[in-house]
């Protein structure tokens, strides 16, 4: 006889796992399926010369196009296993019947549901890793068992790396008196694409806005057509949204 006769499910609570694939959904937004086992990047500068004055009766020279440089590489599978075995223990789903789980071939099916949402994000954060280290390195290097290390740089110029030393931490500035975002502007004046975002983990999150000049422009109000937005709004997310700054946008990824 179903425990459904007699019983009723009020509620279900499953714990859930911090993620958020960040850096995917703001830095690669589309994704190109190949037919071929190689994978082709292709690199074209954006510099564009100035259009200049000319004598409509003087002859104009053509202008050079633009190159580019290819590079090729054979990608690795990402394929996460795991044990398909009826014995293991189920959770029981929200609304399911627990007579159906005595059922082997129903557990097997029910095993390979679960197991096909645990790869599902196994691969999502294999990706995200590699979208983190492109961003903040230019490259990413795959590796993995029966695989030889391969290195993917897309070609980024060495100098959009930046590191704080010789006494121009952030850590070691007079909070009451120092405007970090001075730096921001300049780190963005320098960079060879267009800068319009800041992602922070949580502990430089934290030393940004211990700076009084950020506590008194930063602008936590933006972004809602209904509720007041504070800087402590989406905690315990993955990713928390924090404000506006001298019309940059500020982030926090959590994790």
């Amino acid at each position: 006889m179903s425990m459904y006769t007699t019983a009723q499910l009020l509620a279900a609570n499953e714990q859930k796992f911090k993620f958020d694939p960040l850096f995917l959904r703001l830095f690669f937004r589309e994704s190109y399926p190949f037919t071929t086992e190689k994978v082709y990047l292709s690199q074209i500068p954006g510099l564009v010369n100035m259009a200049l004055y000319v004598s409509p009766i003087v002859s104009g020279e053509v202008i050079r196009s633009r190159g580019g440089s290819t590079s090729e590489f054979t990608p690795g599978y990402v394929k996460p296993k795991h044990e398909v075995n009826p014995q293991m223990t189920l959770r029981r789903l929200p609304d399911e019947d627990p007579q159906n789980l005595a059922d082997p071939a129903y557990r097997r099916r029910r095993i390979i549901m679960q197991n096909m949402r645990d790869e599902e994000l196994a691969i999502a954060q294999v990706e995200e890793m590699q979208a983190v280290s492109a961003v903040l390195k230019g490259k990413y290097t795959m590796t993995g068992e029966a695989f030889d290390p391969v290195e993917v740089d897309m070609g980024r110029s060495e100098e959009n790396n930046i590191t704080q030393s010789g006494g121009t931490e952030w850590s070691k500035r007079d909070k009451s008196t120092y405007d970090p975002t001075d730096d921001i502007e300049a780190y963005a004046l320098n960079a060879s694409g267009v800068v319009n975002i800041i992602v922070f983990d949580p502990k430089g999150w934290a030393l940004f806005r211990s700076f009084k000049a950020v506590r008194e422009k930063l602008d936590t109000r933006r972004g809602s057509h209904s509720e007041l937005e504070t800087a402590v709004k989406d905690l315990g997310k993955a990713v928390s949204y924090k404000g506006m700054y001298l019309r940059h946008a500020t982030g926090d990824r959590q994790g």
